[in-house]
């Protein structure tokens, strides 16, 4: 339940993905800052992400959360250093990763995105796994979602050069 109105979160199947991209087309606006430059299709063909889950209520798809788990890599650089604050020290083997989600216009700020955070949150800590996620730095809106499910950012940002 997500303010009076019932929400089944469900892992997504293939015929879902139309109604993702249209939700997804529908947040692209100026409001998001666009995650992927190409339809979420597009994405899922490439990446063939594994937790991934779709928010129903009102019998349509109204929200989508886009995920996966992999072992967490070790590394010996200062992004593993004890005193380093981007990557903590963890006692976890595996790391989420939430990389997209999107919630139709009309039932945002009802709690679907909470939903499907805790739906991805379980399956993470079923597989003893922490959960992470990327936002961009000007996506403010998206950056205050996760500080109010008690997310916090890294200390460190991660520049980039292309030639």
């Amino acid at each position: 339940m997500a303010n009076g109105t019932f929400i089944k979160i469900r892992k997504t199947v293939q015929s879902d993905l139309p109604r993702i991209n249209e939700i997804d087309n529908l947040l692209a606006g100026k409001a998001r800052v666009t995650t992927w430059p190409f339809s979420f299709e597009a994405y899922w063909d490439v990446y063939k992400p594994e937790l991934t889950f779709v928010a129903e209520g009102d019998g349509k798809i109204v929200g989508f959360l886009v995920g996966y788990m992999k072992v967490m890599e070790g590394t010996h650089t200062i992004l593993r250093q004890a005193d380093a604050q981007v990557m903590p020290t963890s006692h976890y083997k595996k790391v989420g990763w939430i990389e997209m989600i999107g919630i139709q216009p009309e039932y945002q700020n009802k709690g679907v995105g909470r939903l499907l955070v805790e739906a991805f949150s379980k399956e993470c800590k079923d597989n003893n796994a922490a959960v992470n996620c990327l936002v961009r730095v000007n996506d403010d809106r998206l950056a205050n979602f996760y500080t109010r499910l008690g997310f916090r950012p890294w200390d460190t940002v991660v520049y980039m050069k292309e030639d």
